[in-house]
């Protein structure tokens, strides 16, 4: 099977390269992530859970956008409202009474949500999420865990730091998810210092439970304990050190349910942090809240820029919550992920490389965790079977995003490329060949190393 023509993508890339920084707008949309010279770099168009590169070759999507298309590419509702907007203006002079509609809905849906301001990136929201927390509690540390966007206060903690004030790493301490110990001692070493606890309520590990002997039926069945887990047991340490909990739902947000993942694990924290999902790909962020906590951006904590009410991205937004809703979206993500998580995990057992492979984390954002093994590397096991992936017109990161658009028969189609690529890599492994040599393009890469408490490594890819 040959490998995708990549002409007009390299060509572009030639240019590009000359006139732009790193060659690419966001880090983990490069080369280094995608196997270069062999994977195409540019994509011209998409529809649906389908995306066409600049050499027209064609791919089912699992990155999609890097997860803000919940809803898929070019979305006919999403896209006549932010085309009715657009005819009549974009941004205005004043305010919009699309800024209360939006708003009204996340106050609705988003359990935590009393009060709204809006942004346009991921990073927008946890920042001023970390300056509302340090303006609460007189405090200036964080405790964090997870993946929070690229300002000051989290890139400190990693080794893209250079241009970030060195005071910033002394103010951030991480934890460890799923290890209650891990954010007491953060506590305890740092006493009476702790502003908030900003986290990702789920990365890729449900949260544990904490009840001995639980009877939650779900708990039992599907290890999802609502009612004492790892994510209680996190507000309680909250509220007994006088610090705000923050949930950085950038990308749980509308997937696990409507109102996120604390509404999915019945956790509310203090403050919430939404983009991705909220639009479909047209940019819009939010900060949610309670009220004594949001109406500091009233006048006390400054958050003012112009496109904070820009109208095309709360256009999208009102049609996309409105869709999503109507739609049961949440439900479909869980269905569809099921049936490829559960398949999947079948296949890569088929082949006897469940000892070092296995697709992990909810169904509704599942990611495949690669381990080494013997004389290979966890990058060259995953820089191979995307190769392969790539060949068979699959567009995987490790990740899966799926979107309202992905169908049983484009999973169908994915489990049979990904049964063709893990034989091919069981051969390999088992007569011990050079998985080098059967690498045509360049090894992908971390996106950064995280600096941390732990000294623990990120790889992350959604951002």
């Amino acid at each position: 099977m040959k490998k995708p023509i990549i002409t007009n993508s390299n060509k572009l890339y030639r240019k590009a390269i000359k006139i732009i920084p790193g060659g690419s707008q966001t880090f983990s949309k490069g080369p280094s992530q995608f196997t270069n010279n062999f994977a195409p770099k540019y994509l011209k168009k998409g529809k649906g859970c389908k995306a066409w590169d600049e050499d027209n070759n064609k791919y089912i999507d699992y990155v999609m956008g890097c997860q803000p298309l919940i809803l898929g590419y070019a979305d006919r509702d999403v896209n006549r409202a932010v085309h009715k907007q657009l005819e009549i203006g974009s941004t205005f002079s004043l305010m919009n009474k699309l800024e209360v509609d939006v708003a009204e809905l996340l106050v609705k849906h988003i359990p935590s949500a009393e009060m709204v301001r809006f942004g346009k990136n991921g990073g927008d929201a946890t920042t001023i999420a970390i300056k509302i927390a340090r303006a609460v509690t007189g405090k200036q540390k964080i405790a964090f865990c997870g993946y929070h966007g690229w300002h000051d206060w989290f890139i400190a903690s990693t080794d893209k730091s250079n241009g970030i004030p060195n005071f910033n790493k002394q103010l951030v301490h991480s934890f460890e998810y799923n290890n209650i110990e891990s954010l007491e001692n953060v506590f305890a070493n740092n006493k009476n210092e702790i502003a908030c606890v900003i986290m990702e309520p789920i990365t890729v590990p449900e949260p544990k439970c904490f009840t001995k002997n639980c009877t939650n039926k779900a708990c039992k069945t599907s290890n999802i304990c609502k009612k004492n887990n790892f994510l209680h047991e996190v507000k309680k340490i909250c509220k007994k050190n006088n610090a705000l909990l923050i949930f950085d739902e950038v990308v749980t947000g509308f997937r696990y349910a409507i109102g996120g993942a604390q509404e999915y694990y019945n956790v509310t924290p203090d403050l919430t942090a939404l983009a991705k999902g909220i639009s479909n790909g047209i940019p819009l962020s939010a900060i949610v809240g309670k009220k004594e906590y949001m109406s500091l951006l009233g006048d006390d904590v400054f958050f003012s820029f112009t496109y904070g009410g820009e109208c095309l991205g709360l256009a999208a937004a009102k049609a996309c919550i409105k869709k999503l809703i109507k739609e049961k979206v949440p439900k479909h993500l869980n269905s569809v992920g099921s049936y490829y998580k559960d398949n999947l995990n079948k296949i890569i057992k088929s082949h006897k490389l469940e000892h070092f492979l296995f697709c992990d984390g909810h169904p509704c954002r599942s990611i495949v965790t690669i381990k080494d093994i013997r004389n290979y590397k966890n990058l060259e096991i995953k820089t191979f079977i995307q190769q392969e992936l790539f060949r068979r017109g699959i567009l995987w990161a490790a990740y899966h995003s799926l979107s309202f658009m992905h169908k049983k028969s484009d999973i169908n189609k994915t489990l049979k490329a990904f049964d063709e690529t893990l034989e091919i890599l069981s051969k390999i492994i088992k007569l011990n060949l050079d998985i080098k040599s059967k690498i045509e393009g360049d090894l992908v890469s971390p996106v950064f190393r995280k600096v941390s408490d732990f000294n623990s490594f990120i790889d992350k890819k959604n951002n």
